[in-house]
């Protein structure tokens, strides 16, 4: 082959940073200078990948039939492993999901706080948490808000005054409540 070899070390080059001379290029020109480097770095790792795939043939070659099935059981092994983590990390997400829906999370914020839970990320998890609980509270804020007796603000046709402190009003104090709640000072006279 008279490929040359490159690595990856060798590919990645730092920007050009354009001269008075030189202008700076466009995107496409851009674009098609990246397009190349790809393609090197895919011919490279092509290449890597398949001398892998011959060591191996030849590797495998020098072993004997019972080294070979002893080979072959340990990498099913290896696959059955791996699939029985997959199988109960994805167990583990659903069960904690569970958990956290009985709790009132959505089901986007249950399965995003599962995964997090099951990798170990607890940062996230926290972050993710506080997000939710902000959410509740703006939640129950409104619909706090939206049952709440309307606040009486010493404007409008409502007394600003009880019964008990009318009737410890003095003269003045009763001709200025008159002319301003004339309904309720007729109520408080009755």
């Amino acid at each position: 082959m008279a490929e040359e070899n490159i690595t990856p070390t060798q590919e990645q080059s730092t920007p050009e940073t354009p001269t008075a001379e030189q202008p700076e290029k466009t995107a496409d020109q851009r674009l098609a200078e990246l397009m190349v480097e790809y393609a090197k770095l895919k011919r490279a790792s092509d290449k890597n990948a398949s001398e892998a795939a011959e060591y191996r043939k030849k590797y495998q070659a020098t072993l004997s039939e019972k080294e070979r099935a002893d080979l072959e059981k340990a990498e099913a092994a290896a696959r059955r492993d791996e699939e029985l983590e997959t199988l109960r990390r994805k167990d583990r997400i659903h069960e904690i999901e569970k958990v956290y829906l009985g709790l009132g999370y959505l089901p986007d914020e249950a399965g995003q706080i599962a995964v997090a839970e099951a990798d170990g990320d607890f940062e996230s998890k926290a972050k993710l948490m506080a997000a939710v609980d902000a959410r509740k509270r703006k939640a129950y804020e409104a619909e706090w808000l939206k049952g709440r007796p309307e606040a009486f603000t010493g404007g409008g046709d409502g007394a600003p005054v009880s019964k008990a402190e009318f009737d410890k009003m003095s003269y003045t104090e009763r001709v200025d409540f008159k002319t301003k709640y004339p309904e309720t000072y007729k109520a408080y006279t009755k």
